[in-house]
C-alpha cells in the first residue's frame, strides 16, 4: 500500500511545451514606456515580436480594458502576472502561450493498490485548498495511457490503469482551477511504449465550442463527457485507433473526447475529439472537433469543425464549420463554408459554398454561392455559376438562373399580355438575372381550335439591352389541350423587341419559328398560320414562321 499526499501545479500542456524546448514563458521581453494601451493590443504586440500566439477567453480577460505601462525588461512570465494578477495560470503549448483564469487550487491525496498481474489502481479525493471540501466533476486523466474518470460529489475518485510498468503522469483539471499533475514511478523507470502520442491545443475560440450546444450534442453526448470536455479544454492527444459501442462505452473510456483517432470503428455510435484517417459506424459517428479523409456512417456524421475530404452517411452530414471535399447523403448536408460537393437525396445547407449542390429538393446557401441543382428549389446570396431548379431560384444576385420562378433580388420580372399567330391569348410570368430568365404561360385560343386551352414553359436570354430598348431570345414549349383525350406540343424560338414607354411599361413583339407534332389520335388542324416550310396534314406536323406581339410590364 502506498499513501501520497502532494500538492503540486505543473500540467500535462507546460511539459509537452518543456519537452519540445518552447519555453515561451521563460523568454526575456523588453517593452517601452508606451503609455496607456489596450491589454488586447499589447499581448498582439508580444506575440508578434516571439513568434507565438496568445490564448484566452475573451470572457476572463477585459482586452478592452487600458492599461498605464512604464518600461519592462525581464521574463515573459512575471510580465504576465504583474500584468493580470496571480488568478491567472500560463501554459505553453507548441505556438501558444494560454492564458487560463484559475483563482482556486486543488489538493490531490491518493493511495494506490496493485496486485501482482493486475491493473495499477489510483483512489483519492480531490479538495478546494481554500477551504477543504470536495471538489465535484473534476477530470482525473493519465496524459499518456489515456484513461480518465470524474470525481464524484465528495471529490473522491478511482481510476484503474491497465499498463502500471510506466510513468504514470497523473493530473486533474477542472474549470477556474489551476492544472495540478503527479508523476508515480515504477520501481525501475522504462521509456514509454506509446510512442505514437502526440499532444495539440486548440485555441478557445468561437469554432470548436458549438457542438455541445447542438440537438445531436445534447441528446448523444452524455453530460459528464460535455464536463470533461470543458475541464480539458484545449489539450487533445492523438491515438492510431478507437474502437466503440456507443459513446460512453469506448476503448478510450471517458476520455474519448479528447483523443484524435486515425482509425475509428463505432459499432452503433462514437464520441471523439476527431479523426485523420478513417471513421466508421454503424449508426453515428460524432467528432468533437475536425474529421479529415473518411467518415462512413449508417445515419449521420457531426463534426464540430471541420471536415475535409469524403462524408457519407445514410440520413445527413453535419459539420459546424468548413467542408473541404464532398458530402453525400441520403437525406441531407449541412455545412458553413463548403468547397467541394453537396449531394443529397433532400437538402443541402450551407452558409457560403465554393462547387456545387445537388438534390432533390431545396439547397440553401445564404453567402457566395458556386452552382446549385436542386429538382424544387435553390435559395442563395450571390451566385456566381448557375441555378437549375425544376420549379424556383432563389437569390440576392444571380445571372444564370435556370428555373420555372427566378426571384432574384438584383434581377428583373415582367407580366405580359400578348398575342401569337395562332390566335391564342396569352398571360406569362417573366423573371430571372442580368443574363438568364425563366418563362411560364398560360393561354386561350380564340378561333375555335378543339385545344382550347395552352400552358407554356420556357428559358430566355437577354441579348441587348440599351435604354429603352431591349433584346431578348427565348425558348418555348407550349402543351395545347382540351384537358379530356389529346395534346398538341409545340416548340418555339422567339426573338423578342422590347421598347419601353417608361419605367415599367413597353411594348413586345417579333418573329417566331415554331414546330408542332400532336400526339396520335388527335384531331389534325389543315390550317397551319404563318409562313410554312413543311407540314404534314395527315400527321399534323409542321415546321413554319410566325409573330408574337403584346405589352409588358415590368419590375
Amino acid at each position: 500500500m502506498l499513501f501520497v499526499r502532494l500538492f503540486l501545479t505543473c500540467s500535462p500542456l507546460a511539459l509537452t511545451a518543456v519537452c519540445t524546448a518552447q519555453n515561451y514563458l521563460m523568454r526575456e521581453i523588453t517593452i517601452e514606456d508606451i503609455g496607456n494601451q489596450r491589454v488586447g493590443d499589447l499581448l498582439d504586440d508580444i506575440s508578434k515580436n516571439q513568434g507565438f500566439y496568445f490564448a484566452y477567453n475573451s470572457n476572463a480577460i477585459a482586452a478592452d480594458s487600458v492599461i498605464t505601462l512604464s518600461d519592462f525588461r525581464g521574463r515573459l512570465v512575471d510580465f504576465l502576472e504583474s500584468t493580470l494578477g496571480r488568478d491567472y495560470e500560463f501554459k505553453e503549448s507548441p505556438g501558444y502561450v494560454i492564458i487560463r483564469y484559475a483563482p482556486g487550487s486543488m489538493e490531490l491525496t491518493f493511495h494506490v493498490e496493485k496486485d501482482r498481474g493486475n491493473p495499477l489502481v489510483v483512489e483519492g479525493k480531490i479538495k478546494d485548498a481554500s477551504n477543504d471540501k470536495g471538489v465535484h466533476l473534476a477530470s482525473i486523466y493519465e496524459r499518456n495511457i489515456l484513461v480518465s474518470t470524474l470525481s464524484d460529489p465528495g471529490g473522491n475518485f478511482k481510476l484503474t490503469i491497465k499498463r502500471p510498468g510506466e510513468t504514470i503522469w497523473l493530473t486533474i483539471s477542472k474549470e477556474n482551477y489551476r492544472d495540478t499533475t503527479v508523476m508515480l514511478l515504477p520501481p525501475v523507470q522504462v521509456k514509454p511504449k506509446n510512442k505514437w502520442s502526440r499532444y495539440r491545443y486548440y485555441p478557445d475560440d468561437s469554432e470548436g465550442s458549438g457542438l455541445e450546444g447542438t440537438a445531436f450534442g445534447r441528446f448523444f453526448i452524455s453530460s459528464k463527457q460535455r464536463i470533461q470536455s470543458v475541464n480539458l479544454g484545449g489539450f487533445f492527444a492523438y491515438s492510431p485507433y478507437q474502437v466503440s459501442v456507443t459513446p460512453g462505452l469506448s476503448s478510450h473510456g471517458m476520455f474519448n473526447s479528447q483523443v484524435v483517432n486515425q482509425v475509428s470503428l463505432n459499432l452503433i455510435g462514437g464520441y471523439t475529439a476527431g479523426v485523420n484517417g478513417v471513421e466508421i459506424a454503424g449508426g453515428f459517428n460524432i467528432n468533437q472537433k475536425d474529421a479529415r479523409d473518411l467518415q462512413i456512417a449508417g445515419l449521420f456524421n457531426v463534426v464540430g469543425r471541420h471536415a475535409q475530404g469524403l462524408q457519407l452517411a445514410g440520413a445527413s452530414n453535419i459539420v459546424m464549420h468548413s467542408v473541404s471535399g464532398m458530402q453525400l447523403a441520403g437525406l441531407g448536408n449541412w455545412g458553413s463554408d463548403v468547397k467541394g460537393v453537396q449531394l443529397s437525396g433532400m437538402f443541402n445547407v450551407a452558409e457560403n459554398i465554393r462547387g456545387i449542390q445537388v438534390t432533390g429538393v431545396i439547397n440553401k446557401s445564404v453567402g457566395e454561392t458556386g452552382n446549385q441543382i436542386a429538382g424544387g428549389v435553390n435559395i442563395a446570396g450571390k451566385v456566381k455559376g448557375i441555378q437549375l431548379a425544376g420549379l424556383v431560384n432563389m437569390a440576392d444576385s444571380s445571372d444564370y438562373p435556370i428555373g420555372l420562378i427566378n426571384l432574384i433580388k438584383q434581377g428583373s420580372k415582367g407580366l405580359s399580355v400578348a398575342m401569337d399567330e395562332s390566335s391564342m391569348a396569352q398571360v406569362a410570368f417573366r423573371s430571372g438575372g442580368r443574363v438568364l430568365y425563366g418563362l411560364i404561360g398560360a393561354g386561350y385560343y380564340l378561333n375555335g381550335n378543339p385545344m382550347k386551352y395552352a400552358i407554356e414553359t420556357g428559358i430566355g436570354v437577354h441579348i441587348l439591352r440599351r435604354g429603352p430598348f431591349n433584346l431578348d431570345a427565348e425558348m418555348v414549349n407550349r402543351a395545347s389541350t382540351d384537358f379530356k383525350k389529346h395534346s398538341e406540343p409545340r416548340l418555339s424560338f422567339r426573338l423578342l423587341s422590347q421598347v419601353y414607354l417608361g419605367r415599367h411599361l413597353g411594348i413586345i413583339a417579333g418573329p417566331t419559328v415554331n414546330y408542332t407534332y400532336p400526339d396520335k389520335g388527335a384531331t389534325v388542324s389543315s390550317v397551319i398560320p404563318g409562313w410554312k416550310w413543311y407540314h404534314n396534314t395527315e400527321t399534323g406536323k409542321a415546321l413554319y414562321m410566325g409573330i408574337y406581339s403584346g405589352l409588358l410590364y415590368r419590375w
